[in-house]
Formats: C-alpha cells, sequence, structure tokens
C-alpha cells in the first residue's frame, strides 16, 4: 500500500499557522511515502470579496527551505473558485512555472448566489431548499470547471464539500438525488484523464465516498487522488489507509499522486 497524502495545508493558507517542517515530521510519524502541499488559493474569500492573488514568492520559499526527510515532498495548489475569474486563475498557476506538481479545482463557495459567500457560513438549518440550491450551484460551476477550464486543476476536491455544513445543521443530504449530474461531471473529468480526490476531511469523511466511486469508476474514471485536508500536523493522513481501502473495494489498482502535473500511478 502506498500511503500518501496529497491535500494538507501550512501557514500559507489563512486557516493554518502549521509550518512545512512540522508537516513533514507528522507525515513521516505516519507513515507518508508522499505528501503534496497544496495550500488555499481561493478566487473568492469567506465572505465572497475577490481575491486574485497568491504569495508565491513566500510558497515557494517554504518549500525550498523544506531540508531532508525520508519521503517525496511535492509542492501542489488548492485552486479554489476558478470558474469565478479563470484568466486570474490562469495567471496565478503560471506565476508558479515548473515547479508546480499537483493542482486540486476545489468550489467553497456559493457563485452567482448567497452574496458568494463559502458554504461554511451558510446556515441550513431550517431549510432543506436551501440545500438543494446550494449542491445545485455547485454542481453547475464544477460542471463549468471540468468542462470549460480543464488546465485549471488536476484533481477534482472534494465534490461533496457543501454537505458537510448540511450535516453540521442537522440536514443530512447525499449526492444520490444528484446522480445524473455528478455522473455527467465524473464522465467529463475521466474522458479528459484527469482524477477524482478522496478528501478524508481528516479521517471523518468516509463511509460516503464508496458509491461515489463506484459511479467515477462505471464512468471510465482511472485517476484517484487521497487526501486529509490536514491544516494542522496532529491531522495529517487521518483516513487515508481507510481510502485505500475504499479504492481497492470500488474496483481502483492504483492510487495517483502528481509530479509536474503529469498523474503517477502507484498500485494499491
Amino acid at each position: 500500500m502506498y500511503l500518501c497524502d496529497c491535500h494538507t495545508h501550512t501557514r500559507i493558507s489563512f486557516d493554518s499557522t502549521a509550518s512545512l517542517s512540522d508537516m513533514m515530521a507528522a507525515a513521516v510519524q505516519a507513515g507518508v511515502q508522499e505528501l503534496c502541499i497544496t495550500d488555499h488559493c481561493d478566487l473568492l474569500d469567506g465572505d465572497g470579496k475577490p481575491t486574485l492573488t497568491f504569495p508565491w514568492q513566500e510558497a515557494l520559499d517554504q518549500y525550498h527551505g523544506r531540508g531532508d526527510a525520508p519521503l517525496t515532498v511535492r509542492l501542489g495548489l488548492e485552486l479554489g473558485s476558478a470558474p469565478y475569474n479563470p484568466q486570474a486563475a490562469r495567471a496565478i498557476l503560471a506565476q508558479a512555472g515548473e515547479e508546480l506538481d499537483f493542482v486540486l479545482g476545489s468550489l467553497h463557495n456559493w457563485i452567482g448566489a448567497q452574496n458568494n459567500q463559502d458554504f461554511y457560513f451558510t446556515n441550513f438549518t431550517a431549510d432543506p431548499g436551501l440545500c438543494r440550491q446550494a449542491v445545485e450551484n455547485a454542481l453547475s460551476h464544477t460542471w463549468e470547471l471540468v468542462k470549460e477550464h480543464p488546465d485549471c486543476y488536476d484533481s477534482l476536491a472534494h465534490i461533496n464539500y457543501p454537505l458537510r455544513y448540511m450535516a453540521r445543521d442537522g440536514q443530512h443530504l447525499t449526492l444520490e438525488p444528484f446522480r445524473d449530474q455528478v455522473e455527467e461531471i465524473f464522465r467529463q473529468v475521466a474522458a479528459s484523464g484527469h482524477a477524482l480526490e478522496v478528501n478524508t476531511c481528516r479521517g471523518m469523511s468516509l463511509e460516503e465516498w464508496l458509491p461515489l466511486l463506484r459511479w467515477f469508476k462505471d464512468c471510465g474514471g482511472e485517476y484517484v487522488t487521497v487526501g486529509s485536508d490536514a491544516h494542522q500536523p496532529e491531522h495529517m493522513a487521518l483516513g487515508i489507509p481507510e481510502a485505500l481501502e475504499l479504492l481497492r473495494e470500488a474496483g481502483f489498482s492504483h492510487v495517483t499522486t502528481y509530479q509536474g502535473r503529469r498523474p503517477v500511478c502507484h498500485k494499491l
């Protein structure tokens, strides 16, 4: 089993205080063989305001100063809301040059509704209808990402992201009612040679991934990345061994990492 964690954050992200050295030490302690740092670059902040830059110099300085460790460390980026401003997204990616290994394509925000705020800040408690609107908004812009802007991502990050906050607010929705839309997205991801991410949400999100993996497999999907979404060292690789078992159960023979934005397959 190739233990890799391809969705992690450091102090470069607004919601982490962790140093790269501490995250690397935690990865070694957890037995991780390959670590990818994917700090946040959200084109919309939590309140929905445009944030169209990324501190590449700071990120590169941290990466270049990482020192030696008995594991592979890759430079990635979690690029959020690329459909909101694809020109800015492409400009940010170009600034990284050839050192960029991996891009997670994520959608944390409403786009064109609810003031473009992060789904995290939406109160879903008393409005099941709002839950459906949120999923439809997220899926419509996910479709735009994979269809119109495939150069802005390598792996499609946490497609179930809005469901986290519905569950927090007592609304337990799944993607089953939206299966046709999801499978259309998956077919496009597969046809374009991109990957799907299994995001364990620090070990708290596992069981819901098995049907999604099976859908992706049925849609011709080949590449799957796994990530804990760790923002602190103590969360490193939580749920990753279980996620790899889910891949095996869904019929996949390998897990995927990226180097130079090209997929690298590792046998499960």
